[in-house]
């Protein structure tokens, strides 16, 4: 069960916001390329930027991610485009035990958008390890990005104390490639989307 929460913003115009260590956020926006995100991580991992200096994110004092910013240009998500970020955040173990698998889970909420709506816009979205691109269903139906992913600390399947690992972001908005027909997210509607991160 999720205990921590640091706040996460960005990702270019498409916005994280307010989850793993902070309140929840929303916003209207005017740009059909933007979003709300929320993050939610297990209390024994930590995000942080995975390059130094950070590419993509912002951070807080003590070095956590509180923002993806891609494009950092302001112009948002191309539409009816594939759009990659890959490795920018690094999940970092900060337990006493190692860790044999990392999930992810999108959910997409709104008092406006349709269950249809939301369910576009939550398939829209996918985690990456590399050039791979993971299912970002969780622990029933997610691929576990310690056994998809290449990098070193992944080699024998666990994560152990100390040690980090990074995944990035696809935003696929192309509506005859993937598992979503969005092309363009709605625009002035508000929406949150929470990025779940859990272990199993």
């Amino acid at each position: 069960m999720p205990t921590r929460r640091q706040t996460v913003s960005g990702l270019s115009s498409l916005l994280i916001g307010g989850g793993v260590i902070g309140a929840a956020a929303s916003r209207t926006s005017n740009s059909s390329a933007e979003a709300d995100f929320r993050i939610v991580a297990h209390k024994s991992i930590e995000l942080t930027p995975a390059n130094d200096p950070p590419i993509h994110v912002q951070t807080d004092g003590q070095g956590r991610v509180t923002a993806i910013a891609p494009s950092g240009d302001g112009e948002g998500l191309t539409q009816k485009a594939i759009t990659r970020f890959e490795d920018i955040v690094s999940i970092s173990n900060v337990s006493s035990k190692g860790i044999d698998s990392i999930y992810f889970s999108f959910n997409a909420t709104s008092s406006t958008l349709t269950n249809q709506e939301l369910v576009e816009i939550e398939n829209s979205l996918q985690v990456t390890a590399a050039d791979k691109t993971l299912e970002s269903g969780g622990v029933d139906n997610g691929d576990n990005l310690l056994a998809k992913s290449d990098h070193g600390n992944a080699v024998d399947g666990l994560l152990s104390p100390g040690e980090a690992i990074p995944f990035g972001l696809q935003v696929n908005l192309i509506s005859s490639v993937g598992p979503s027909s969005i092309e363009l997210y709605p625009s002035q509607t508000d929406f949150d989307i929470t990025l779940s991160v859990s272990l199993e």
